[in-house]
C-alpha cells in the first residue's frame, strides 16, 4: 500500500515571527500566516482528498481550515495530537537564545553558540534529549517520547486509507525537519521548511519516502 502524503507547515505565527521557540503554546497566524495558508491552499486547490488531517495546535487547524476553503474535497477535518510539535517544555515560548545557552552550558558547548549552529552539530533525537535533559520542570518532551507518539499518528493515517490515496496533514516545524533528517537523509539547515511550504512523502505501512520538499511554487 501507498499514500500520497501531502504534509503542509502551518502559516507563520507570532511567535515564529518573534523567532521564539514554539511547540505546544499557541499563538495566532500572523497577516504572513495567514497569507501562506492561502498560497498552499491555492497551490492544492486541484487536488482531492480521501482524507484531511492536522495536528490538534491551534496554528495547525486554523491554517488547515484556511487551505480547505480553495478546496472541493468532501473529507471533514481530523485533529490528531499524535501530529502535534515536539513540546519543549519550559522553553516553549522563549527565546531560542535561551534554549542555546542552556544547552552550551550543560553540553560544555562554546559560549554564544546559537540554536540553529547546535542544531547542525547535533541529530535530531540528540537535540531533543539535550532539551530535556536541561529542563529545570522536567516536562519536556524526550526523543523516545516524541517518536513513538509520532509513529503512531503514521499508523493511525495508513489504517485509515487505501493504496493511492491523497491525504492532507497539516504539522509543524521541527516535526517536518526530524523527518527530513531521518527519512531522507537531509541536514539540519536544508530540513527547515518554510511555513506554507508543501511536502510530498510516500506513506506505506512501514516507511515513508520523500517525494517533494519545502515548496511553495507548484499548484498540483
Amino acid at each position: 500500500m501507498s499514500i500520497n502524503l501531502y504534509i503542509v507547515r502551518h502559516g507563520e505565527t507570532y511567535i515564529n515571527k518573534y523567532d521564539r521557540v514554539q511547540g505546544w503554546t499557541n499563538a495566532p497566524l500572523t497577516l504572513k500566516g495567514i497569507n501562506d495558508s492561502e498560497q498552499a491552499g491555492k497551490r492544492l486547490a486541484n487536488l482531492v482528498f480521501n482524507n484531511v488531517y492536522s495536528s490538534d495546535l491551534a496554528r495547525a487547524v486554523e491554517t488547515a481550515n484556511i487551505i480547505l476553503t480553495h478546496n472541493d474535497s468532501t473529507a471533514e477535518l481530523q485533529t490528531l495530537p499524535d501530529f502535534r510539535e515536539v513540546f519543549f517544555g519550559y522553553f516553549d515560548g522563549i527565546s531560542n537564545d535561551v534554549a542555546a545557552s542552556a544547552i552550551a552550558k550543560d553540553r560544555k558547548l562554546p559560549a554564544g553558540i546559537t540554536f540553529n549552529e547546535i542544531s547542525d552539530t547535533m541529530s535530531p533525537f540528540t537535540l531533543m534529549d539535550a532539551i530535556h535533559d536541561v529542563d529545570p520542570t522536567g516536562d519536556a518532551e524526550s526523543a523516545a517520547t516524541f517518536w513513538q507518539r509520532l509513529m503512531h499518528g503514521f499508523t493511525t493515517i495508513a489504517k485509515e486509507n487505501n493504496d493511492g490515496d491523497n491525504v492532507l496533514l497539516i504539522a509543524h516545524g521541527q516535526l517536518l525537519s526530524i523527518l527530513g533528517q531521518q527519512f531522507a537523509q537531509l541536514t539540519a539547515s536544508q530540513s527547515e521548511p518554510k511555513n506554507g511550504a508543501v511536502n510530498l512523502w510516500q506513506l506505506t505501512d512501514n516507511h515513508l519516502e520523500l517525494k517533494v520538499f519545502n515548496d511553495l511554487t507548484t499548484f498540483w
